[in-house]
Parts: C-alpha cells; structure tokens; sequence
C-alpha cells in the first residue's frame, strides 16, 4: 500500500528468496518503524519475537496475541521451545538481534538471544540487510516527521549462514558471541 501509493520505494535483492522460505530463521538490522511491516508482507507465514511491551499494549496487545507472536519476556525454556515449535510448524521466524531500532549514525549493537536460539534450535540462520534513504521513521523521531523526499527502502539477502561453524567451536556461550560479532560486523560494514 505504501508504494502503491507513491510514499517509498521498496527494492528487494534476492525478493525469490524470501518467497521461497520455509520454517527459516530470519535475522536483520532494524533502521527504521517500517522493518517488520515490510518483512511480514514479503515472508510467507511470517511469525516475530515481540518485545513485551507491545505484547502488553493496550492497543496492539491483542493483534500480536492473536496472530500468535513470541513474546520476548517469556523465560528461556518457553522462549526456546515457542520458537523450535513455529519453526518445526513452517514459519518463518523474524528476529531483530537488536532488540530495538538503530540509532542512526551510532554503532549497531547486537543482544545475543537470537544466537543462543540459533544454536539450541539449532536453525541456520537467513541474514537480511535493511536500509533506508534518507532516514525515516528512526528511533527517536516523532512518526509524524518525514524527510523531504521520498524514502528508498532496500532489503537485501545475504546467503544462508550455517549454524554448524559456530556450533563447533565449544561451549555455547562462545559460539554465540562469535556468531554475534560476525553478524555485528557484517551489518557495520554497510552503515545502514
């Protein structure tokens, strides 16, 4: 609807991809409001881990229940098995190992629950890339405030990364931050 009516542009490098999946864990940076709106219309069954604030919204509390979303506050066991469970079913699972929106200009800083959901599940991993010219809808900037010319949104995806590598290296604790600090490093160079 947004580019029908003329208020982004969306390109998609490797869009057969995305429609292709199935029961795949999908991790991408998170620049902008739009992200998850976007990949929730290009993933077929596409299910997300939710941080539990929207969970317990007033408003769209009762969306992500019924559509059957993950809350991100459940405790690690439930959490493990609610996303083997969707994942084992066919869907598509959408994390954003940020946790929340980048802040432009800053550093991407990555949480590592979606590693240690990788290696229990275990699930490789199909990694995204987001950007956005020129920023909008970013953390800290009122949804009302857009930039004077249209946005050009682009999600590109990078080939399957295979869990085993980072599996192999020891103790889960160290294959996770390795696997988060290979992810981190990828999304910096970009810089979106």
């Amino acid at each position: 609807m947004l580019r029908g009516l003329g208020l982004i542009r969306l390109t998609v490098d490797g869009r057969a991809t995305l429609s292709a999946c199935h029961g795949q864990l999908v991790v991408a940076n998170h620049p902008t409001l739009l992200d998850v709106v976007m990949l929730m219309a290009l993933l077929p069954n596409a299910q997300c881990v939710v941080k539990h604030q929207l969970w317990a919204n007033r408003f769209l509390g009762p969306v992500v229940r019924a559509a059957g979303y993950i809350s991100n506050d459940l405790d690690a066991e439930a959490l493990l098995q609610a996303c083997r469970a969707t994942l084992a079913a066919g869907n598509n699972l959408i994390i954003f190992p940020e946790g929340t929106r980048s802040v432009p200009g800053q550093p991407i800083k990555l949480h590592r629950g979606f590693a240690n959901i990788a290696l229990l599940a275990p699930a490789d991993l199909l990694v995204l890339r987001i950007g956005c010219d020129p920023v909008t809808l970013v953390k800290g900037s009122p949804w009302w405030q857009v930039p004077p010319r249209r946005a050009n949104f682009r999600i590109v995806v990078s080939e399957l990364l295979p869990i085993a590598p980072f599996l192999a290296v020891g103790p889960r604790a160290i294959g996770a931050r390795r696997l988060a600090s290979h992810l981190q490093a990828y999304w910096g160079r970009y810089g979106d």
